[in-house]
C-alpha cells in the first residue's frame, strides 16, 4: 500500500493558460508526483467556456466555487452555483459555460491519473453537440 502524500502552497502552485481559460494545478502527476488523481482550480472569465469534450479514461468531479455554470452533461443542462457539483463517468461528453457577470471557479478533480495519455477529446463540432447552444 502507498505511503505518499503532499502539502501543496499557493506559493508553488503551477499556473496555466489554457483557451482563455487559467488552470491552478495543485496535484498533477509528474516527476515529483506519485499522486494518482488530479485537482486543478480553473479560473473561467465571463462568457468563458470548456466547450463539449470528453476524457476516454479519467472519471471528473467539478465543484463550483464562485459564479454561474451552465453545465451539459450529454444532453442534459443544468445551471450551478457555489457548493453544486457533478460526478461525470469517463467517456461521458459534457461541457461548461460561464454564464454569470463574474470569473466562474470552480474545481476539477479528475482520476485515475494513468488515464491522462488518453487526453481530452473535443466534440463540440459533432453532432448532436455542435447543435445544443444554437
Amino acid at each position: 500500500m502507498s505511503k505518499y502524500w503532499k502539502f501543496v502552497r499557493d506559493k508553488n502552485i503551477s499556473v496555466e493558460e489554457v483557451n482563455g481559460r487559467d488552470h491552478y494545478w495543485h496535484f498533477v502527476k509528474g516527476p515529483n508526483s506519485e499522486a494518482d488523481t488530479y485537482m486543478v482550480k480553473v479560473v473561467m472569465k465571463k462568457g468563458g467556456s470548456h466547450n463539449f469534450h470528453r476524457h476516454p479514461e479519467m472519471n471528473e468531479i467539478l465543484y463550483i466555487l464562485k459564479g454561474t455554470a451552465e453545465q451539459w452533461v450529454e444532453e442534459e443542462k443544468q445551471i450551478l452555483g457555489p457548493g453544486d457539483s457533478v460526478y461525470i463517468d469517463p467517456n461521458i461528453v459534457h461541457a461548461t459555460f460561464n454564464v454569470g457577470e463574474e470569473d466562474l471557479e470552480f474545481l476539477a478533480i479528475l482520476a485515475p491519473g494513468k488515464g491522462w495519455e488518453a487526453g481530452t477529446i473535443d466534440e463540440y463540432e459533432n453532432m448532436p453537440y455542435a447543435d445544443y447552444r444554437k
